[in-house]
Parts: structure tokens; sequence; C-alpha cells
């Protein structure tokens, strides 16, 4: 699956469950939500360094998965095609290390 495809899919996804929830996304928002979903993760990895029994592998993928939804969705919302911007930025970081 291309990225333009994967970004697709996950756009789909979300409005689909926008709609179920009644919610309209705006990029205020979706950079909430990830925030948030950022902050789910650092738990995570605070728990399993300090309160190990509070320590939880799931909510670390589920926090992945989160962030990458929020992520896509906040480009789809600021008009971005992720996979030329991958590629692009891709090909500006392999010029600034000569390669």
């Amino acid at each position: 699956m291309e990225i333009k495809e994967f970004q697709k899919k996950i756009i789909e996804y979300v409005r689909k469950w926008d709609e179920k929830r009644g919610e309209i996304s705006d990029e205020k928002t979706t950079f909430a939500h990830l925030v948030e979903e950022v902050g789910e993760l650092a738990r995570q990895y605070v728990n399993k360094e300090i309160r190990k029994d509070q320590y939880d592998e799931k909510e670390i993928e589920d926090a992945i998965f989160d962030i990458l939804v929020q992520l896509i969705r906040l480009a789809d919302l600021r008009n971005i095609d992720m996979e030329k911007l991958v590629l692009d930025s891709m090909k500006e970081n392999e010029k600034r290390l000569g390669k």
C-alpha cells in the first residue's frame, strides 16, 4: 500500500469515527488530540520506569496508533499530501547528508 492510499484509508476511518460520535474535525481540536495522545504515550514510558504496576504495553501500541491517526488527520485538514511530504523531505534530507 502506498502512503497516499494509506492516508486515504485513515481519513475514511476517521470520518466514520467522527460521524458516529457526532464530531467535526478541525485543526485546533485535532492538534489537541495529538498532544493528548503523545502525553498518554509519555505516561506509559514513565510507568515503565517508575510505576511498573501501571505499565501496559497495549497502551503504548494504542497511543502510537492514535498519534498516527491524528497526524494524518491534521495533514488532511491542511491539505497536505503525506506521500509527497515524506518523499520530498527524504530527498531534501539526503541532499543535506551528501547522499
